[in-house]
């Protein structure tokens, strides 16, 4: 009969003959085989197949991070290009108007030394001081946004009040719709920033990006503040009370960066 067979079928014949012997002898010595010697086997045997799986895997891997950061690119110079085009058209329509232009704001990096506050902090201590260059009147950021401001510097430390100091006040616009408003941090009935003075009949939206104005001498236009978490009524009917889910994490800082601010303000 073997001869009848073709080749292959004899061969498929064999291999099959092949494994119910070996899984017969496996179910009559398979106790006394001992495991740890089979699993050393198993390793070795296996070990070179495992990497080259491993291998594949981080290859896709890599593959698919690749595709993905190059679309993420394609989006970031089309966005570029659109920026430069608007700013060509800023500065001209500055130049018609006789208004000055914008400048990039030099970025001082320093460390944060320690948080102050009771629940949530109010103040920074900074590892630079005036002999590192940090003056009163500095603006603290991070990549993120606004901080707060440079209160106090000595020789080689300065302490900034950010912006859940109660006696910080932050002229602010949304961003969208330019509604005008004083950011300030309020400590009841619960710790929250809020943005105020805006009366109810300007137009708010929960998720619009808040920005600071630049209609104060403290912080220059442009700088993100936070985003509007919720929208009520104030008591009185004449204003709205506007709850800011800040920017940056104070309770997270450790590295934040200082641009030069206006100075000091003037002592009365």
């Amino acid at each position: 009969m073997a001869g009848v067979l073709p080749p292959a079928e004899r061969r498929s014949s064999a291999l099959v003959a092949l494994y119910a012997g070996l899984s017969f002898f496996l179910l009559m010595v398979g106790d006394r085989i001992p495991q740890a010697s089979l699993r050393s086997i198993g390793s070795t045997l296996f070990s070179p197949l495992d990497r080259v799986v491993l291998a594949g895997d981080r290859l896709a891997a890599a593959w698919l991070e690749n595709q993905e950061l190059h679309t993420r690119l394609v989006r970031l110079e089309l966005e570029n290009a659109r920026l430069r085009v608007q700013a060509e058209e800023n500065r001209r329509l500055r130049e018609q108007l006789d208004l000055p232009g914008f400048r990039d704001p030099s970025l001082k990096p320093v460390e944060v030394l320690a948080l102050s506050g009771d629940r949530i902090p109010s103040a920074i201590t900074l590892s630079a001081g005036g002999h590192g260059g940090v003056h009163e009147g500095d603006i603290v950021v991070t990549s993120e946004g606004l901080v707060g401001r440079v209160a106090e510097v000595y020789p080689f430390t300065s302490r900034a009040s950010l912006l859940t100091d109660p006696n910080s006040a932050v002229a602010c616009e949304v961003e969208s719709t330019g509604v005008l408003g004083i950011l300030r941090f309020t400590a009841s009935p619960k710790p929250a920033l809020g943005l105020t003075a805006v009366p109810f009949a300007d137009t708010v939206v929960v998720g619009q990006r808040v920005l600071t104005s630049g209609l104060s001498r403290r912080y220059p236009r442009g700088i993100p503040v936070g985003r509007v978490s919720s929208i009520g009524k104030d008591p009185g009917g004449l204003v709205q009370t506007i709850t800011i889910e800040p920017a940056a994490r104070f309770t997270r800082l450790r590295h934040v960066f200082l641009i030069a601010g206006p100075g000091p303000e003037p002592r009365r």
